[in-house]
């Protein structure tokens, strides 16, 4: 086996561990995957570990950024930055973030997330509050007739 599928092998063990909850024992792996390969998605799964272990919101936004940009039709790129978002209590931009990798295609964990996190649909009339009667009859208007 040479050294470009050792490498790969060790990027998708180490994501792997990431994405199901296993933060601590990944990241010392994201971390030397980064420093040799500086790939998307050691950056982002990286990014995700820091926000889980340390709260370091700041520099795992960074990362995760930095990973959707470089590699924007990557479905589970958006899902490691809408986790950090969500840990970082910014629960809007994780919606919103989430939102934009299911477009990318059907993804079982972005889905979960989703649920998990309770989201709402968009209110009818953007323009005016949620809780304004107007969105909440319209809303329910809509829904009855499977408009949305």
């Amino acid at each position: 086996m040479n050294s470009q599928q050792n490498l790969e092998q060790r990027l998708e063990l180490a994501v792997e561990e990431a994405r199901n909850g296993s933060s601590s024992a990944a990241m010392v792996e994201l971390e030397e995957l980064v420093r040799l390969t500086n790939h998307p998605s050691a950056l982002a799964w990286l990014g995700y570990c820091l926000a889980v272990q340390q709260q370091d919101y700041s520099r795992a936004l960074v990362l995760c950024t930095s990973a959707v940009h470089t590699t924007p039709d990557d479905a589970d790129l958006y899902l490691a930055l809408g986790r950090v978002y969500r840990l970082a209590g910014r629960r809007y931009q994780a919606l919103s973030t989430l939102r934009r990798g299911l477009k990318l295609g059907r993804h079982e964990l972005i889905m979960k997330e989703l649920t998990l996190m309770g989201t709402r649909k968009e209110p009818v009339f953007s323009v005016l509050d949620r809780a304004n009667r107007l969105n909440v009859v319209a809303g329910r208007v809509m829904t009855k007739f499977k408009f949305r």
